[in-house]
């Protein structure tokens, strides 16, 4: 696995907590910035399990792969401190839920929560740190991003 960039953890932590702001960034971009950018994006989450389809133990509860992909890519919303902690074992992705669900969390005010307000209109939908790539990607440029 190649290393996540730095220009990438460089962009989270210049926007946040503003979706607006990545937006712009994102909009300011290069084609191909614009897709590295999503690319990283789901590379740093995928550093977090071996496989999205196992979900996630939390409180005695299997969750869902789609639910264990969000919690994934919410922890690298939270920026390259956080997300390295979850990699490197400090913490697992089950002591971070309580943060994602917004419940008292032994992490305290190590997470953070985004602004999801978004400029363009047609960016509704796409009110993520993980999702806004796409979005951006289909009003610039008329097409899908798709993962390569």
């Amino acid at each position: 696995m190649e290393a996540i960039p730095d220009w990438f953890w460089s962009a989270l932590a210049a926007a946040r907590p503003s979706l607006a702001a990545l937006e712009a960034w994102l909009e300011a971009q290069p084609r191909e910035v614009v897709e590295r950018f999503a690319a990283a994006y789901d590379a740093a989450a995928g550093e977090l399990v071996d496989d999205y389809s196992d979900g996630v133990e939390v409180d005695g509860i299997v969750w869902s792969e789609d639910s264990a992909e969000d919690l994934c890519a919410w922890v690298v919303g939270q920026g390259r401190d956080f997300w390295g902690r979850v990699v490197d074992g400090t913490w697992s992705l089950a002591e971070v839920a309580d943060a994602y669900l917004d419940r008292p969390s032994p992490l305290g005010a190590a997470a953070v929560r985004w602004d999801t307000a978004v400029s363009h209109p047609d960016h509704r939908g796409y009110q993520a740190p993980w999702a806004i790539a796409y979005g951006v990607y289909r009003t610039r440029f008329g097409e899908e991003l798709t993962e390569a």
